[in-house]
């Protein structure tokens, strides 16, 4: 994992330095710059494959081509000898050599070829252009902006503000969004009015002229079809194939590995292949003289000891039954006070919850120990892991006239979906008691963007409504604080779960293969028998990482109260300052109920204002 940054037009050495100097943290091990007379660009490097040092910018046999990278290319090894088969003379064991000779190959076309995480820069000096393409389901960040006629970019985006005056000028429909409808990172706009994200899948050309063309390069597909035309058992040996193949090439590094293991069942499912996987690679070694693994795989765990939210117990049914070693981290609302100036800065921009800090601080203690982890994120996206999925379930039967289905899944699913649903009947009831962002904000802000509602119609099959959720409405916040996470501990993080082969396959599933005899993540739960304890492969509660977060707020409101009664908060034009105050103590209090995260955003809002536009 690394980090880029650059800009178009005369060259300064002294803003680039201070632009790469910046994203430090995303590359401690090594650092280079490509610098002509219309692009400059800085690296920061971690070493993951390949340790040596000084092998960046990697070019090709003719020094035509330059390129740096921030990712890994899980198939590097098998793409290699394809090209050295056509020709091709690698000078390095890099997985990054494969994209130059891949360029020369196949040109654009080369990001088809690709299976990973990643951003890359590429000068073709030939064209006197540069070539960067994000990868498919976005895993690494990739900003820009064009101001004052140039296009600055990077992989964080406070490298960007590092350079000449780029405004740091909040885009105001980004925080209505945010704040009325818990809605963030679904296009192409940051919480930075002149900063824009690259989107998944896309990649971007910029001409020596400042000229710029953006490209859309993976277009997947999905199944709309209810029934299997296949046994269960078939697909679940296809998906247990798949997916082991992907954790295989997600362990591959010359560096110690680790994985986050919360309990869930698709922590478990990671942590006991990786585990597996491990075991097996050591005994061939043993029997056949081979490298044996260097590194022991570490299991790192979150945990609430006395919360209603601690996953102790599934964790310890996991660690027990693989022998795989186990750190645990118990996050607290003391450390949360005293890191959070640092972790809103890393962060960037708002986040929804309190819950990604549970992630930081696994990350920064598992760094001591690792340089890449392993997580479980996505696979509730991809296989209907949340009970409002249940619903979309029964739209799909009904519409497709599956009603024995319907009927079967009400009933055998029912210790879960009755809960969910009289708590939403219940709610509805007492609408009168509800907390609501809208009485909190400003006339004039409501006003304003009164027409950037959010349509929450989702569809009524259950397969396009997971495709949209993973390629917009909810992967790429989480990919978003995965990243920010992860890097700002100089940590590589990877989720095979959004390897594309893994997405692909799932996204051409039918539904009945996702929710099943009263069990969400159906397929997934087959394929896991006889991998991870039963105890956690037939758990019907989730938690996953987290922090008791509203017990958090109770705790330290007088820091609240504080934040609340603020000048700077008061003086923000989104919204009333009493009015929250007022609430927040009805809230506190329990006069108020509902959404009580609501005073999150506000909070967090209000410390990314402070900490990145003041």
């Amino acid at each position: 994992m690394c980090g880029i940054v650059g800009f178009t037009g005369q060259t300064d050495s002294e803003v680039l330095k201070k632009m790469t100097d910046s994203i430090t943290h995303r590359g401690p091990d090594d650092a280079a710059y490509i610098v002509n007379s219309n692009f400059s660009i800085g690296y920061r490097r971690l070493s993951i494959i390949d340790l040596s040092k000084s092998i960046y910018p990697i070019t090709n046999e003719e020094d035509t081509i330059e390129l740096v990278l921030n990712g890994e290319i899980y198939n590097y090894q098998e793409l290699r000898t394809e090209l050295e088969a056509s020709g091709h003379q690698f000078k390095t064991q890099s997985d990054s050599e494969t994209i130059v000779h891949g360029y020369e190959e196949w040109g654009h076309d080369v990001v088809a070829h690709l299976r990973g995480m990643f951003v890359f820069v590429l000068l073709d000096k030939a064209n006197n252009e540069l070539f960067m393409a994000r990868d498919r389901l976005g895993i690494k960040p990739w900003y820009y902006s064009e101001y004052n006629g140039r296009i600055v970019f990077g992989s964080e985006i406070k490298a960007i503000l590092e350079h000449f005056d780029v405004p740091r000028d909040p885009d105001d429909r980004s925080v209505y969004r945010f704040l009325s409808y818990r809605v963030h990172d679904t296009d192409d706009r940051t919480f930075f009015k002149n900063v824009k994200r690259l989107l998944p899948g896309h990649f971007m050309i910029i001409k020596s002229d400042g000229g710029m063309d953006i490209q859309k390069y993976w277009k997947p597909e999905y199944n709309k079809e209810f029934s299997s035309k296949k046994s269960d058992d078939e697909y679940k040996e296809e998906f247990k194939e798949i997916f082991s193949e992907a954790v295989r090439l997600h362990l591959i590094a010359d560096v110690p590995v680790g994985v986050t293991l919360s309990g869930g069942l698709d922590s478990s499912g990671i942590t006991s292949l990786s585990k597996q996987l491990y075991d097996e690679a050591l005994t061939l070694a043993q029997s056949s003289g081979e490298t044996a693994p260097k590194h022991e795989i570490i299991a790192f765990s979150a945990v609430h000891p006395g919360e209603t939210i601690d996953e102790s117990e599934y964790i310890d049914s996991v660690v027990n039954e693989t022998g795989i070693k186990s750190v645990k981290i118990q996050p607290s609302v003391d450390t949360f006070w005293e890191d959070l100036d640092h972790w809103v800065y890393m962060q960037e921009e708002p986040v929804i919850s309190g819950a990604p800090y549970a992630y930081y601080t696994v990350m920064r203690e598992a760094r001591k120990q690792i340089t890449v982890l392993l997580s479980g994120q996505g696979g509730d996206e991809l296989l209907a892991g949340y009970v409002p999925y249940f619903m979309t379930y029964l739209q799909t039967a009904w519409d497709q006239k599956k009603l024995w289905p319907m009927l079967r899944e009400t009933w055998m699913g029912k210790d879960l979906y009755f809960p969910y649903f009289f708590k939403l009947l219940k709610a509805r009831q007492q609408s009168d008691t509800n907390l609501s962002i809208q009485d909190m904000l400003t006339d004039q802000f409501k006003q304003e963007y009164k027409d950037q509602g959010v349509d929450f119609k989702t569809s009524r099959n259950l397969n396009e409504r997971l495709f949209f959720d993973v390629t917009r409405d909810t992967t790429p916040s989480l990919l978003r604080y995965e990243d920010k996470n992860s890097m700002a501990n100089s940590l590589e993080s990877r989720v095979p779960f959004f390897d594309h082969k893994v997405v692909e396959y799932i996204f051409n599933l039918p539904i009945d293969q996702k929710i099943k005899f009263g069990w969400n993540r159906f397929i997934y739960r087959n394929a896991m028998q006889g991998v991870i304890p039963e105890k956690n492969r037939l758990r019907r509660s989730k938690v996953g990482f987290t922090n008791p977060e509203w017990e958090w707020i109770e705790r330290r409101a007088d820091k609240f109260r504080e934040i609340f009664s603020s000048d700077s908060f008061k003086n923000r034009p989104y919204w009333a300052a009493e009015k929250v105050l007022q609430d927040f103590e009805k809230a506190v209090s329990n006069q108020k109920t509902g959404d009580v995260l609501i005073f999150w955003r506000l909070f967090i809002t209000e410390m990314w204002m402070r900490k990145y536009v003041d």
